[in-house]
This record gives C-alpha cells, sequence and structure tokens, in this order.
C-alpha cells in the first residue's frame, strides 16, 4: 500500500536496514534461546517486507537525515525495534491480543506466555545488542548505562498512561482533552522514543531534529485516531478513553449519542462498527487527516523527502484504511 515510498532511496536504504535488523535481532533470539527447550522457527518472510516495517522504516529514515553515523545508526535501530517488541507485547498482555514479534514452537493457544517470553527474550537480545557495540567500539561504557536508562524511560510516558486507563475512562473529557492529554502520551510520545536514544548521547539535536520529533508526534496521534476507530467497540466495553467516541459524546447529534450509550459495556470488536456514527466520524477524518499533513510538514522541515508530491499520496493511502479494517489492523503491527 505504500510501496511508492521505496521508490525515494532514503526509504529503499532504510528498509534495507530493517532488514538486517530483523535478521540480527533473530540470530540474537536463537543464542538466547539456544538450550532453553524453546525453539526458534525461522523468519517469515512477509516479516522483512515493507508491509511489516512501515513505523521501523519511516524511524530509521529520520535517523539517516539526521546524520547519524551509520555504526551508531545501526545500533539505534536495534534498540528501536526492541522498543517496538516491548510495546507490542506489552499492548498483547493489556489488550489480551497476540501481535507475534518472535515465531517459536511455543504453543499456539499459549497467548499470554508467548507475549511474556517475547519481552523476556528480547530484554536479552538488547544486552546483547549493547555488549556488540561496546566490543565495537561504537559505545563507551558510560554511553551503555546512558542506553539502559532511556530504553526504559522513553516510553514511561505512555506506560503511565496505560496504567491510569486501568482505573476506566472518563468520558466527560473533550475530544480535544482526549487527543492532546491522553493520546499525547499514550501514543504521540511513544512515537518518538526511537530518538530518544541519540538524543541521550548527543548525536541528534537542534531545530532539524526537533522538527522530526515533533512530526513523529503528530504522527502517532493520527495513528492513535485510526486506531480508536477500529477498537471503538474494545475500548468502550473496556472503558478505555477513545477519539471517536469523545466526539459522539460531546456532538450535537443525539441519534448518536443513544447509539453509543447502547454500546457502553458490550464487548463488540468489529473493526468497522464507527460507520454506526457518520456525524462524528466526519469530524474523526478531518482531524486525521489534519494530523498526517502536519506531522509530514514538519519532518519535511527535518529535511526528509515529504513535499507535496508525496504527502498527497500518503495520506490519501492513510485515509483509504477507512473502509478497509483489515488493513487498519496490520498497520498497527
Amino acid at each position: 500500500m505504500f510501496d511508492f515510498l521505496l521508490d525515494i532511496e532514503v526509504f529503499r536504504k532504510s528498509l534495507a536496514e530493517q532488514q538486517a535488523v530483523i535478521k540480527d535481532f533473530w540470530k540474537k533470539a536463537g543464542l538466547v534461546l539456544s538450550g532453553s527447550g524453546v525453539e526458534l522457527k525461522p523468519i517469515p518472510r512477509e516479516w522483512t517486507a515493507l508491509g511489516h516495517n512501515y513505523f521501523s522504516v519511516l524511524f530509521i529514515a529520520a535517523f539517516f537525515h539526521l546524520g547519524i553515523p551509520l555504526p551508531r545508526l545501526r545500533l539505534y535501530a536495534r534498540i528501536n525495534h526492541c522498543l517496538r517488541s516491548w510495546v507490542t507485547s506489552c499492548d498483547n498482555l493489556l489488550d489480551n491480543e497476540l501481535k507475534e514479534m518472535i515465531k517459536t514452537d511455543l504453543p499456539e493457544g499459549a497467548t499470554v506466555f508467548k507475549s511474556v517470553h517475547t519481552i523476556l527474550v528480547t530484554d536479552r537480545a538488547f544486552f546483547l545488542f549493547l555488549f556488540d557495540a561496546l566490543d565495537d567500539g561504537v559505545i563507551s561504557r558510560d554511553e551503555m548505562e546512558k542506553l539502559l536508562n532511556v530504553s526504559l524511560s522513553a516510553m514511561t510516558a505512555s506506560g503511565k498512561e496505560e496504567a491510569a486507563e486501568e482505573r476506566g475512562a472518563d468520558y466527560s473529557i473533550r475530544p480535544e482533552e482526549v487527543l492532546y492529554k491522553i493520546h499525547a502520551n499514550k501514543t504521540g510520545r511513544l512515537f518518538t522514543s526511537p530518538l530518544a536514544a541519540p538524543m541521550s548521547l548527543g548525536d541528534i539535536g537542534g531545530e532539524r531534529a526537533e522538527s522530526i520529533r515533533k512530526g513523529l508526534f503528530h504522527f502517532g496521534l493520527g495513528c492513535q485516531i485510526l486506531d480508536d476507530l477500529n477498537d471503538i467497540g474494545t475500548d468502550l466495553s473496556r472503558s478505555k478513553y477513545n477519539y471517536l467516541a469523545a466526539c459522539v459524546i460531546h456532538g450535537k447529534n443525539r441519534e448518536e449519542r443513544d447509539r453509543l450509550e447502547g454500546l457502553m459495556g458490550l464487548h463488540r470488536s468489529d473493526p468497522d462498527l464507527y460507520r454506526l456514527f457518520p456525524s462524528a466520524f466526519d469530524a474523526v477524518k478531518k482531524e486525521m487527516a489534519g494530523q498526517f499533513d502536519t506531522s509530514l510538514s514538519l519532518m519535511k522541515e527535518g529535511g526528509m523527502p515529504f513535499g507535496r508530491a508525496v504527502r498527497t499520496p500518503f495520506i490519501n493511502a492513510l485515509m483509504v484504511l477507512f473502509n478497509r479494517p483489515e488493513i487498519m489492523i496490520r498497520l498497527r503491527k
């Protein structure tokens, strides 16, 4: 769906780097699992394609445009893959889902343990990446300690928001508060976390880095709106914040508010449930398009190749996802 990005050299290079990251991550996972009684399966072919790595490729492209030296860039790409694995596995546990980051011979039905096991394996792979970088002179001992700290702190804001939501959502707060207070921490800042490692070591900084950081923040908000459309049924059943729900509750359409109230507490997971709220959906669609346009404009200011000729098809492709829930789900990986 976003294959047009591969017409741009930096995205081709970034995909090649991410493919190398996955292979190295698999190698480290194999070392960790050796003798454990759990066998690592081969990397699924589709896991190395752009369709499975949109966000990782975007982050690596940002590293390239910020001029990070290649040895450090490759370390940051590996740290980012660990962050991705931790976040995905934690989301699995919080949402009772299973989006796998490692394929093993563990039983198919072991939804919870597979996620726990992935967190444990990833933690050890992360240390192996750091030890490699230390041995190769890519980082110093002090820098290694900084990366140990930032690898957790970069996810803390998102984690605290998830923890707060376990108490249940306050549906009285307005849509802009859901977006810029709740989702800003849960997803906006999470999308800036790949920059935390190079920032902590002083490899990036200044106006270009700040523009890209802000761009990634708004990209995260746009993606969270997509998630909220897909997840409105499960969010309502679990009393979680949802931007579409907030727009319905605080909107002027009484019929849609009554329809939403009827869904409270029910378990509905159909990904196109948002179609029940066409009036609120129009406002949400406009907001999402604005978030993505702001995001790509800011990243262009940071030097990334997001001129209008690229921004328009990129945003159009994202807008198509409203009518393709099965792709929306895949995009979240």
